[in-house]
């Protein structure tokens, strides 16, 4: 890229000429200090275990005959992958290249924008499908046809014109920064080929798409509250599951953080030097949460994509041009629209361009403006989905303005919003805490969390500035600031990540107390390795890596209990989808998680109403249950007995006698076990799935079923209270 834009964000002079800001001694000792506070209390909470490095690194376990009935399957997945993001590139550039010509960009620049417009662009397009209920294999094809054909017209049109490049000659540290870097992504790469055990995207991010898939289109999941929130990267998760199976999804996942590190490196190259980008990418990347995002279809991954190319595209809007405000406006919009915490990175944006434009007021509040309409383009469908299911367009939020509908429960969305912020009342000392228990591993769903930003951050006003770190700043505190007052889950911050790496390896990078920058990046090394043992120790712990290489199969992997997966009904799943009839329809018991599913289903989450509690306690008696069950259209039932134990902390069976009265009627004369299986563990026995048929009568000289709702599940709630 030109060199004349490399102080572009602050327009700012550089200061190093100026030497440094403060006396050696003071920044040797602020920076030795500190750094040594934060990571003597990090690693005496969170120590390191050598045994369990050595374990990870034992290359024996990891080669075996199965090795090679897998990698076919990987081979396919990773083409099916590939070929969908190279038809959204190719999208992508005919609507930044050809048709909004904006412009110019390296070679890296044009990649990530092309890929992150495209992969946006060809969201809305599904979701188009789905409305009008076209989510079919033939459609979502056609639709990849003509992004491909679009590509290859815009290459032929506008070809790329290359840009002039700094040369880069990598010393040691970055030598060994490049390694890490390399290493993490494949570590990412080995996750996304993993089945997926995430809980969030069995409930929600896969779960959702793929019901869409069954139906053919948009359609209410009335006891899922997750299927309300905003999900633009469900359309993506619901075309790669119509073009393959859950590995386009996760490998689009997967994609998007490789995309975010090629957007971190171009950002670094083009305001900083080519080497701060490439710290500033390792930084990112290892952070454990931004690993482990990388290999579930989750939201994180997609949202930092489109926040941090929003960011770039802000960055490089001047007054009076309006394509890079369009665009960033745009894939901020398309942030929000894959979740609502992405108006914290969309917020941050709006300020950098604010900061940018203050040289004149009214045309900085005029682009302001601009920005704001046309980043609300992209939730717009989601609100409008939400009014026309839940006559409540911010569902699940808003209920104490929108009121709460019939089929939810007022007590159980509070539960939701208390779990998902996981923080009270704001109070000044704890939220002054905030950063340092987060990071001492103190806070639940944030264990593992770098240190670096802790140690860092807040002393590099002590060396002098690398060039234009303002607006960096801006979109790193506002985005923090606004997470600390709604979360402590520090995977929703991802977003915020790249620009705090920036801040990080610009001050690497800049001259002046030369020593004391070379100590810090072997301290940052050292940080960054940490980081990718805890997500290597969490891969392993999941043994993720198993199926991965062929060392079970996937159908054992996903049949049986895995750390941080307890309680699997797949098997059950399975034989629905590959024994029962097409037009069946299954009702779900004691579980939330129905990715797997392929035929119909009602499914609840653990902040809904439970159907079958609800269907039993309006009915009078067994038969009326029975014929309720069925004018509903279901035909079995699946209960997964010690997950509903165990998710009944939620009060998930609230029934009262008469209800389970009821329910035990109907049981004793229409349940037909179709399905069993037990699982044990090291001989212990573990859980019971089972799929029933629901019967107009039992078979003469039939006994009834075994009543596992009644002797075992609620025999262990009630012995539990």
């Amino acid at each position: 890229m030109a060199k004349k834009n490399k102080k572009e964000p602050g327009k700012a002079r550089d200061v190093e000429a100026a030497g440094s800001r403060f006396p050696g001694w003071l920044a040797w000792a602020a920076f030795g200090l500190w750094v040594f506070w934060v990571f003597k209390n990090y690693l005496s909470k969170l120590p390191p275990d050598l045994n369990s490095l050595f374990v990870l690194l034992a290359p024996g376990q990891y080669f075996s005959s199965g090795l090679l009935s897998a990698l076919p399957g990987h081979a396919a997945a990773l083409a099916a992958g590939l070929a969908f993001l190279l038809a959204a590139a190719g999208l992508g550039r005919f609507l930044l290249v050809s048709l909004l010509k904006a412009g110019p960009f390296s070679a890296l620049e044009e990649i990530v924008f092309s890929a992150a417009l495209g992969l946006a662009a060809f969201a809305h397009a599904v979701l188009a499908l789905a409305a009008g209920g076209f989510l079919y294999r033939w459609p979502v094809l056609a639709l990849l046809a003509v992004s491909a054909g679009l590509g290859v017209f815009s290459l032929k049109s506008s070809p790329p014109a290359p840009q002039a490049q700094e040369p880069f000659r990598p010393d040691f540290p970055a030598f060994l920064a490049f390694t890490l870097l390399a290493a993490a992504l494949l570590l990412g790469l080995a996750g996304a080929l993993s089945p997926e055990i995430f809980y969030d995207s069995l409930v929600y991010h896969l779960a959702v798409p793929n019901f869409y898939v069954i139906k053919h289109g948009l359609a209410d999941m009335p006891y899922n509250l997750y299927s309300n929130l905003f999900l633009l990267h469900g359309m993506l998760y619901s075309a790669g599951l119509l073009l393959k199976d859950e590995m386009v999804p996760k490998l689009i996942n997967y994609a998007a953080g490789v995309l975010s590190v090629a957007a971190v490196l171009g950002l670094g190259r083009r305001y900083f030097t080519a080497r701060a980008g490439l710290w500033a990418a390792l930084i990112f990347y290892t952070v454990a949460h931004a690993l482990l995002a990388a290999w579930s279809s989750g939201t994180e991954s997609l949202l930092t994509l489109f926040s941090l190319c929003a960011l770039a595209a802000a960055l490089r809007h001047e007054p009076g041009e309006k394509k890079f405000l369009v665009l960033s406006a745009f894939l901020a919009g398309c942030g929000m629209a894959v979740k609502s915490t992405g108006l914290f990175s969309a917020a941050g944006v709006g300020l950098v361009l604010l900061y940018r434009g203050r040289s004149s007021p009214g045309a900085a509040l005029r682009s302001a403006l601009l920005f704001t309409l046309v980043a609300a383009l992209p939730v717009l469908p989601w609100l409008v989905k939400n009014q026309v299911y839940r006559h409540n367009p911010f569902f699940p939020f808003m209920t104490s303005v929108f009121g709460v509908p019939a089929n939810a429960d007022a007590v159980k969305i509070n539960n939701f919003m208390g779990e998902t912020r996981q923080i009270g009342a704001v109070e000044l000392k704890p939220w002054l805490l905030h950063p340092w228990k987060i990071t001492m591993g103190e806070i639940g769903n944030s264990q593992y969390f770098t240190p670096l930003f802790l140690a860092l951050l807040p002393l590099l006003f002590l060396l002098p500035a690398s060039g234009g770190t303002a607006p960096f700043w801006i979109y790193f505190l506002s985005g923090w600031l606004l997470w600390s007052f709604a979360s402590t889950m520090v995977r929703f911050l991802m977003p915020a990540y790249p620009a705090a790496a920036l801040l990080i390896a610009a001050a690497l990078e800049g001259k002046g107390q030369r020593a004391l920058r070379r100590a810090l990046s072997y301290v940052t090394l050292a940080s960054c390795a940490l980081g990718l043992y805890w997500a290597g120790l969490i891969f392993y712990s999941q043994g993720r890596w198993k199926p991965v290489l062929g060392l079970v199969s996937r159908t054992d992997y996903l049949s049986n209990t895995q750390p941080t997966y307890p309680y699997s009904h797949y098997a059950a799943i399975e034989f629905i989808n590959q024994k029962l009839p097409a037009g069946a329809k299954t009702l779900i018991i004691g579980d939330g998680r129905s990715f797997y599913f392929k035929k119909d289903f009602v499914v609840s989450s653990v902040f809904d109403k439970t159907p079958i509690v609800e269907y039993a306690a309006a009915s009078r008696g067994g038969e009326e249950l029975y014929a309720r069950l069925r004018a509903e259209g279901i035909t079995h039932l699946l209960i997964n007995a010690a997950e509903a134990i165990k998710l009944q902390g939620y009060g998930v069976l609230y029934w009262d006698a008469r209800a389970r009265g009821v329910f035990d009627e109907f049981w004793a004369s229409h349940a037909v076990e179709v399905f069993g299986r037990d699982e044990t563990q090291g001989g212990r026995f573990l859980n019971r799935v089972a799929v029933y048929e629901i019967a107009q009568k039992l078979p003469r000289g039939t006994p009834p079923a075994f009543n596992v709702m009644k002797e075992v599940i609620m025999r262990n709630i009630e012995a539990g209270r």
